[in-house]
């Protein structure tokens, strides 16, 4: 069967008026479902509260529906149905949706309905935009309703694009809002941190892979992970964003294995329905963001002292904000649901992306020094048993495939640095001395982190 759905601008400003078409698979009673939350937001965030309210057809004349719990409703039906609904779409983000007068940017889990139990079903959609606009998205139509949400579609007057392959990949930059932002010092660098990244995980599960930039008109900062696709949103138009936006960049991108394809067994596969805590939240952001760095210095975007001092960054970020935190890393990535984006309790949680940084550089550097291998055998070993077979994997695969890379017993390790609140500094302090590394508090400077030989 085909879902439809069909989505134009609506006369009302910052609303979309929806369809959605749909054949019962049997008569009776249809239960008709909106996401409560996206892949890369481990957070309820409701998007039925844009919806105003839903009407439903059959056979040309209306048939009730009725709402029975926040983001579900019921009707009953035998043969097609089409549910017409409006949705307000004004969340400047880059996993929000937006109808203005110059911009459609939509991220379609935010307000296409499914019916439940059929998230796997073939979809089509179409979409009115202005006459003369360009657009952007990496869904093909006959896709699954998963892909669907899983790609965002950007339309606007004009979208500026830098178009490469790499090893038989086809990448695009497609930058809305700012032909300025599209240097060739940007371009250069996505290129090569690419290149690097690709070279080294030495396959990547799609065919073409688009990194979207919303340059909006007030300061921001945010970037959303997509299989196919990245959307950014930074702003505004006249600031230097060249290191924030190769930061970011490098970060979503290595997301296509770490979390689209390599992916905790909670989230395998996505139930848009309810909430779904795990406990591994920093093995997908703690390595994604550490890792992301990395590729900057690696593949020659940075030069050494470039990315020490990034490195230095994480450690301070983690050190002066959150090395009190009362929650382990463990906890703190359950607790993403509650309050992981936002303001929480003074020293409750640690950061899943910073103190998962300071884990996996210690984790690289522990691996380093005992065999010579590195994060790259780790993520390789994931990548083969899990991503490629597609099932989920537990904390404990994780750290057995640690364990496995390392030739010994890591359990101590994680459960000072992950499963407690066990103080980290003198343990990391003598990693990052081993690698050459000498990372102290002083009393003026603060933190330093001071390269006493190659590592």
């Amino acid at each position: 069967m085909l879902n439809r759905y069909h989505i134009q601008l609506a006369e009302k400003p910052n609303y979309l008026d929806i369809t959605f078409q749909f054949t019962p698979r049997k008569p009776g009673k249809q239960v008709i479902q909106l996401p409560i939350w996206r892949p890369g937001r481990y957070q309820a965030q409701n998007f039925a509260k844009n919806i105003p309210v839903l009407k439903a057809f059959s056979g040309g004349v209306s048939i009730p529906i009725e709402k029975i719990a926040s983001s579900i409703w019921t009707l009953e039906a035998s043969e097609t149905v089409e549910i017409r609904y409006s949705y307000y779409a004004n969340q400047p983000d880059a996993g929000g949706s937006v109808a203005e007068a110059d911009l459609l940017y939509i991220n379609f889990i935010n307000c296409l309905l499914y019916v439940k139990g059929r998230e796997n079903e073939r979809c089509e959609i179409q979409i009115e935009k202005p006459a003369g606009w360009q657009s952007v998205c990496t869904f093909k139509n006959g896709g699954k309703y998963r892909e669907l949400v899983d790609s965002p579609y950007i339309a606007a007057p004009a979208i500026f694009q830098h178009k490469w392959k790499c090893n038989g990949v086809k990448f695009a930059i497609d930058v809305v809002g700012s032909r300025q932002a599209l240097t060739k010092k940007l371009t250069d660098a996505y290129e090569k941190f690419t290149q690097t990244q690709l070279d080294w995980m030495g396959t990547f599960p799609v065919k073409e892979y688009h990194y979207m930039l919303w340059v909006c008109p007030t300061p921001y900062y945010h970037g959303v992970e997509h299989t196919k696709s990245t959307m950014m949103v930074m702003g505004p138009p006249d600031r230097d964003a060249y290191e924030d936006l190769i930061g970011l960049g490098s970060h979503e991108l290595f997301h296509v294995w770490n979390i689209a394809t390599i992916r905790p067994k909670e989230l395998f596969p996505y139930a848009y329905d309810r909430e779904v805590p795990f406990s591994t939240g920093w093995v997908v952001e703690g390595i994604t963001t550490y890792l992301g760095d990395w590729f900057l210095y690696e593949s020659g975007v940075w030069n050494r002292q470039e990315y020490l001092a990034g490195l230095l960054g994480n450690l301070k970020l983690h050190f002066d904000r959150d090395a009190n935190a009362q929650q382990s890393l463990e906890e703190s990535s359950i607790d993403l649901w509650l309050d992981g984006y936002g303001v929480s309790l003074p020293s409750k949680r640690a950061s899943i992306y910073y103190k998962g940084a300071v884990v996996a550089l210690a984790l690289d550097l522990k691996l380093q020094a005992k065999n010579g291998k590195s994060l790259k055998e780790v993520m390789h070993k994931m990548n083969a048993e899990f991503g490629a077979l597609k099932k989920g994997y537990t904390k404990a695969d994780f750290i057995r495939i640690c364990e496995e890379t390392y030739g010994e017993s890591l359990q101590d390790f994680f459960h000072q640095f992950v499963e407690t609140t066990t103080d980290i500094t003198a343990d990391l302090q003598g990693i990052l001395e081993s690698a050459g590394l000498q990372f102290a508090q002083d009393i003026s400077k603060g933190w330093t982190l001071i390269e006493k030989h190659a590592f």
